[in-house]
């Protein structure tokens, strides 16, 4: 899931740009980033992951004209839908020219979570935190969090799931030497309690202000 929602946040990044990458985005702080959705400690995260204080976010717009910059009522709309028609939040250092993003996050509604007490052989190096009903960073990029939370898919009439999936993934190259696996689950803990308010579904979530410490399995 990760590699494949690096790759899509890759040809988003390449492509989606209507001025064909000449005008400059505006510089934003960390805590604007992400429908300014980022706390405190969330937003120092983010800049120790980056190294820097400046971010932009994805310019342009999809193939359906709305614009890729993230909003929690596009992101909760697009719950249902295919990866590549989601609303990502999808985090750039300002001034990089590689076009390689430093973050991305992806929500998504499904039926089903990883298991708490057995192993998850899909999923390399796992250091878990009790949020949520699965909460895990994965190796040196990647992040996962579930929360309960009971959505209705507009595509099929009366079908509801009962989670919604946040996924983060950082970029090797982007990502500092220095960021930890709580700086990705701070990031994404913050924009999940934002997106878990959106859906009206905080009071079940059970994601805390503050991340709790990693459990190694």
């Amino acid at each position: 899931m990760a590699a494949s929602i690096a790759l899509a946040t890759l040809g988003l990044a390449s492509c989606s740009d209507g001025d064909g990458g000449k005008k400059a985005e505006p510089s934003l702080t960390a805590s604007h980033v992400c429908a300014s959705t980022l706390d405190a400690s969330a937003a120092a995260a983010l800049e120790h992951m980056g190294d820097t204080e400046a971010f932009t976010e994805l310019p342009g717009t999809n193939d359906s004209g709305k614009p890729n910059k993230f909003s929690l009522k596009r992101a909760a709309d697009t719950l249902h839908k295919d990866m590549t028609q989601r609303n990502q939040c999808v985090v750039f250092k300002s001034g990089d020219t590689t076009g390689h993003p430093l973050i991305s996050v992806d929500f998504s509604a499904v039926k089903h979570h990883p298991s708490t007490t057995t192993g998850d052989s899909d999923r390399s190096d796992p250091s878990r935190y009790r949020m949520g009903v699965y909460a895990a960073t994965h190796g040196t990029t990647g992040a996962s969090l579930y929360f309960k939370c009971s959505t209705q898919n507009p595509d099929e009439s009366g079908q509801s799931t009962p989670y919604v999936e946040a996924e983060l993934v950082g970029l090797p190259d982007q990502l500092s030497a220095k960021s930890t696996g709580r700086d990705r689950m701070a990031v994404l803990n913050a924009v999940s309690r934002a997106m878990a308010k959106e859906l009206g579904c905080a009071s079940q979530a059970s994601l805390p202000y503050q991340v709790p410490s990693a459990q190694a399995d």
